[in-house]
């Protein structure tokens, strides 16, 4: 059985011999790892600019190729795709939104005027949001003047060039979601309060991100439709202790967006997998009932996500995806402690077959590599050198 089958398996909730495998993390994880297995060795590094699903803003030393050849080692099941953006107007991505130019104060533009900066912390750099262009916007036409970015942003026709690495993997097709990109815009304080107290503003924007996103993904079907297995969309409902907003404000706002967007998705035969941090479990029913396959990250220390109450509740209505403990066991356990977590998991996430093994977040690099490689040989049975 190979990644893609495996994967489709665990969507359907059919046991197989072993569970799929994922991998996320930082590009200063990755690097380490590179080197840690050699890898390095075995593939030339030219500094690359292209990567699998992690924000990139200039070149760095190692770029997909030895990404994939990490992949491979690990025994990843499946991938996540971002399509690449247009080499003449941008000078990278976060998480598949293009960004456009590099400011003389050293910030980053991106599409839809989010500034970025580049934030460096003990352990890496983050490229974070710096300020929000619509946040001072005071009426209803501020907003509905703002024009969609251009598909001229993405190269689609290089799309196709990427998912051909991936065979005998399931590939997922990264995308973004329209409450995140409004809030974005419009600054997460404000957004929420126009959720509430002006709902027709926060609608403008929702509308405009959705109707983007349906664009990009027809453009991406049109390219390379037959290349790629369904849509991985990230959008965060969820914080450490619940909700952004109440469930009922996300079913008047947030769902019917989503319903649009999925009923698109499913024309073309696609599954999808929807990533929202946090606790998420009031809408988990809602997202069974508008067709969600798999959901991501099961973040397992929030509000109403402990793993044996999901499986037991939701096991045989949705695939999970994640549920390594980033915030605690993988950062600060031993790599015993982070066995016992991945048999734990698959014993319990896994009880029904519909589960893929991966890290609660990306791998973050105060993670030791041992924890790291503890999760991929738990689940393969041998150790990887």
């Amino acid at each position: 059985m190979n990644g893609r089958e495996r994967v489709c398996a665990a969507i359907d909730r059919r046991k197989t011999g072993r569970l799929p495998v994922s991998y996320e993390a930082t590009y200063e994880v990755t690097a380490a790892l590179i080197r840690r297995l050699g890898i390095d060795r075995s593939i030339e590094s030219s500094e690359s600019s292209s990567s699998s699903n992690q924000p990139s803003a200039g070149r760095k030393e190692f770029g997909l190729a030895h990404e994939i050849a990490l992949q491979r080692r690990l025994g990843v099941d499946q991938a996540i795709a971002i399509c690449p953006t247009n080499p003449d107007r941008t000078v990278g991505n976060w998480w598949g939104l293009p960004l456009l130019e590099r400011l003389s104060d050293g910030r980053i533009r991106g599409a839809w005027g989010i500034v970025f900066r580049e934030f460096e912390y003990p352990f890496g750099t983050y490229i974070e949001i710096d300020s929000c262009p619509l946040q001072g916007a005071s009426s209803l036409a501020e907003l509905a003047e703002v024009p969609e970015p251009s598909l001229d942003l993405w190269d689609f026709s290089g799309l196709k060039d990427v998912l051909v690495l991936y065979p005998d993997t399931f590939v997922w097709l990264n995308m973004n979601g329209c409450f995140d990109f409004s809030r974005f815009m419009r600054g997460t304080e404000q957004f929420l309060m126009d959720m509430v107290a002006a709902p027709e503003m926060a609608e403008v924007l929702l509308d405009k991100v959705n109707s983007l996103a349906i664009s990009f993904f027809e453009e991406c079907m049109k390219a390379a439709g037959d290349s790629f297995d369904g849509v991985y969309l990230g959008d965060d409902f969820g914080t450490q202790q619940g909700l952004l907003m109440s469930p009922e404000v996300w079913r008047r706002l947030i769902r019917p967006r989503y319903e649009r967007l999925l009923s698109v998705i499913k024309a073309h035969g696609k599954k999808y997998c929807h990533h929202t941090c946090g606790g998420v479990r009031e809408i988990i029913p809602d997202l069974v009932e508008m067709g969600v396959d798999v959901l991501n990250p099961i973040q397992p220390l929030a509000a109403g996500m402990d793993a044996e109450e999901l499986a037991e509740e939701f096991g045989e209505k949705i695939a999970f995806y994640g549920g390594i403990d980033e915030q605690r066991t993988l950062p600060n356990g031993t790599a015993e402690d982070v066995r016992r977590e991945v048999l734990h998991r698959i014993g319990t996430l896994g009880r029904h077959g519909g589960y893929i093994v991966a890290p609660s977040h990306a791998f973050q690099p105060d993670t030791p590599l041992e924890n790291v490689l503890a999760v991929y040989e738990t689940v393969l049975e041998r150790r990887i050198t």
